[in-house]
């Protein structure tokens, strides 16, 4: 087994163990706790409700049997007389912490009270219909809940009032709740202790504990029933917890996870120190080497070692300088191009230096009335402008992978099938013309100086190549149609793309054009046949 096998072996040991151990741990001990923690909170609250409800059903108990001593109030109740009966009652009952009491008579109807009445202020309305009494022999206190139409919400006890077993009406106690009370009652929620947002989704569920999840927030909810087995309308109380906490927890333990990483990366290292000293020599020799390579010393290479892998690497170095030096030596030959996909092409040693004959399609374009432009101007502004203009036109020639061979003051000349042919390079040369005159005239609406330009397009043999000295050289090409588009492009009007017979043959399916008369030509003896490009038909590569 290698060394460096034996080494990342080590380390992802360590690392994978300690990671995992500590991910498990906390995992566990996170959920355990949470668990732990919401159901003992669940637990007593429940707890707290259930013995909070003790004191008012042992008041309403008490307060059901003063009035069941009640002579007075017995015979109110045979005479009917509802202000004598609530006046009675008002007398005998001591009402603490309740709101308002209500009488029902021996067949439960309820005994409306008087305006006058003790028995306090409460819309009858909101007891949701006649409240029905126990049975006789039944002292055990029936409660229930109801809210009114202000959003308040009380706790109805209902206790019997019996005389010698005998049921003779019953007392209704109403408790006002909290305002933060969390009751479901008749499928709405009464109280404001459950945030607006987890009504919805807790009225949707119908387990009396789950989860759900709202606004990216998971909560746990649990319900029992308030009045199991009473004849009031079922109330549920609901207690919710959010486990945003348990997120936080979540983050606590990455970071517990990042620091056991931590030092199980420092004891990583620690063991790849001790396994690594037999490395020192070599790594020393190494370093020495790229500082010479960085200093441009490429001839630099290390000895042979007596382990494997540090011989593969000092193979591995020694091509990467050598390499490094080939790239020095094809840095010098690319300074001579400008353009890169000549470059190109010369790396990849496609280009013949000598000359090659090839079918070119040639490209001039300069700016009309360029010298009076720059008369009189400052020279760096003159030269921001071409730059500004230049740049707009490379990224077109580019786009439609055109070579430009050379810029020349306001004139630039581009070749398309040289050194590199795309096919259709007519065409392209077309296209490309028609879109550096539209984005020209795109550009003069927002400039402070508008530029026309005028382009002269031929296509035909030339000789193409690398022309100059041996120190320096430009590629470029040669032939009567290189003349021929620079001769077109001077005779082109601002707005003009003039195209010699050769091109328009090549690029009639996709270009509409208007024959003009043979143009004279210096250099030329012969009128030379042309035409002006109005239009594309098509625009498809």
């Amino acid at each position: 087994m290698t060394f460096r096998t034996k080494l990342l072996q080590a380390i992802l040991a360590i690392v994978v163990v300690t990671t995992a151990a500590s991910l498990l741990i906390a995992q566990r001990q996170n959920a355990v706790l949470f668990q732990n923690v919401v159901n003992q909170l669940f637990a007593e609250q429940m707890k707290s409700f259930q013995q909070a409800q003790q004191l008012p059903i042992q008041a309403a108990q008490a307060e059901a049997g003063r009035l069941a001593k009640s002579v007075r109030l017995f015979a109110a109740l045979e005479e009917g007389d509802p202000a004598e009966v609530y006046k009675i009652a008002g007398d005998e009952l001591r009402l603490g912490e309740f709101a308002f009491f209500r009488l029902l008579d021996a067949k439960g109807g309820v005994i409306p009270p008087g305006e006058d009445s003790r028995a306090g202020a409460f819309d009858d309305a909101g007891l949701h219909g006649e409240w029905p009494p126990r049975g006789e022999g039944q002292a055990k206190v029936d409660f229930g809940f109801v809210s009114t139409q202000d959003g308040s919400v009380y706790q109805l006890l209902a206790s019997p009032i019996t005389n010698f077993d005998e049921t003779v009406g019953t007392l209704i106690l109403g408790q006002p709740m909290p305002r933060e009370s969390s009751i479901i009652l008749q499928g709405k929620f009464v109280g404001e202790g459950i945030p607006a947002p987890l009504r919805e989704p807790l009225l949707a569920q119908q387990d009396s504990t789950g989860r759900i999840k709202v606004d990216g927030v998971e909560h746990r909810f649990t319900r029992f029933r308030l009045n199991e087995g009473s004849r009031y309308p079922p109330a549920d109380w609901i207690s919710v917890f959010s486990m945003a906490g348990l997120r936080q927890q979540q983050r606590t333990l990455a970071v517990r996870i990042l620091l056991i990483g931590a030092a199980a990366l420092v004891l990583a290292a620690v063991v790849g120190v001790l396994l690594s000293r037999q490395l020192a020599r070599p790594v020393a020799d190494l370093v020495h080497a790229a500082q010479k390579v960085r200093e441009g010393d490429y001839a630099v290479s290390l000895p042979p070692t007596n382990t494997v892998e540090l011989n593969k690497l000092g193979t591995a170095f020694n091509e990467m300088a050598a390499g490094l030096a080939l790239r020095d030596r094809y840095h010098s030959v690319l300074q001579q191009v400008t353009d890169p996909r000549v470059a190109e092409e010369l790396v990849q040693g496609r280009v013949k230096l000598g000359g090659e004959l090839r079918e070119v399609t040639v490209v001039f374009c300069d700016i009309r009335g360029y010298t009076a432009l720059s008369a009189g101007r400052d020279p760096v502004e003159v030269i921001g402008i071409l730059n500004h203009h230049m740049t707009a036109l490379t990224a077109i020639v580019q786009k439609h992978r055109g070579v430009i061979n050379q810029f020349a003051g306001d004139a630039i000349m581009i070749l398309f099938g040289a050194p590199k042919s795309y096919g259709n390079d007519a065409e392209h040369a077309v296209r490309c013309a028609w879109e550096m005159m539209q984005e020209r005239e795109r550009l003069n609406i927002d400039a402070k100086e508008p530029l026309r330009i005028g382009t002269g397009i031929a296509t035909g043999k030339v000789v193409a190549g690398c022309i100059g000295a041996e120190s320096r050289s430009d590629y470029t090409v040669v032939g009567e149609k290189v003349n021929l588009a620079a001769r077109l492009c001077s005779a082109a009007s601002a707005g003009q793309i003039i195209i010699d017979a050769e091109t328009r043959a090549l690029t009639a399916a996709m270009a509409e054009c208007e024959t003009l008369p043979p143009l004279t030509l210096k250099g030329f003896a012969q009128p030379v046949p042309a035409c002006r490009v109005t239009s594309l038909t098509s625009m498809s590569s």
